[in-house]
């Protein structure tokens, strides 16, 4: 009696590798060397695979170990990566909260040293205007001193001329009085010859009076 023989798809003998801790990539590199068009059984395709399945399989799994350790070193160091890469951005987002507020309690002095100096410039404005009414106050002042010291320059030299024409009338007046007092004087000398003494007492008499 001939023994029955049960085919086996390639997906299943896939999955029975799998079943055996080989790995699906091992797996389907082990089973390209049988044509399934044949519909192997279990027992053709695990001799088949049994080159493969020693020292290779062996080789293979201890890669895929040194592998496995090599992604587990790489998702540690990316797990350290990502705990310092949390501190940072942690401490990033305290600095920022610490400048924002800061730069918050900048803001609010500018605003107030910001309003401060609207105030002062609002006082040097004013103070500027009551200046610029004093100045045109002043000006005016001055203006009118001006026009009062044209009128005084005026009036001095019209004083000026006038002591000079009454110096001048002056002068002319004296010599007028002493060309009299010399007539006069010549004339009593000339009476004083004559003998009456009340005549010569009275023509002293008046020559002193004029002569002063």
């Amino acid at each position: 009696m001939n023994n029955l023989k049960i085919s086996v798809k390639k997906s299943e003998a896939i999955k029975l590798l799998e079943n055996e801790a080989w790995t699906k990539e091992d797996a389907k590199r082990a089973l390209e060397v049988i044509d399934f068009n044949k519909n192997p059984d279990e027992l053709t395709i695990r001799r088949a695979i049994s080159n493969f399945a020693g020292s290779e399989l062996s080789k293979r799994q201890r890669l895929q170990a040194a592998q496995k350790g090599q992604v587990t070193k790489k998702n540690k160091e990316i797990e350290q990566i990502h705990k310092e890469y949390d501190i940072k951005l942690t401490r990033y987002k305290q600095e920022l909260k610490q400048a924002k507020g800061r730069d918050e309690t900048e803001v609010h002095n500018l605003a107030l040293a910001n309003n401060n100096l609207k105030a002062e410039v609002k006082i040097l404005s004013s103070t500027n205007y009551q200046l610029k009414n004093d100045n045109l106050n002043l000006e005016g002042k001055v203006q009118n001193l001006i026009s009062s010291n044209k009128d005084l320059e005026a009036k001095l030299k019209i004083t000026s001329s006038i002591n000079d024409q009454l110096k001048k009338e002056n002068k002319d007046l004296k010599n007028i009085v002493d060309a009299i007092k010399l007539k006069l004087a010549i004339e009593v000398n000339q009476l004083l010859k004559y003998e009456d003494s009340e005549i010569r007492k009275a023509l002293i008499k008046l020559f002193k009076s004029t002569l002063g």
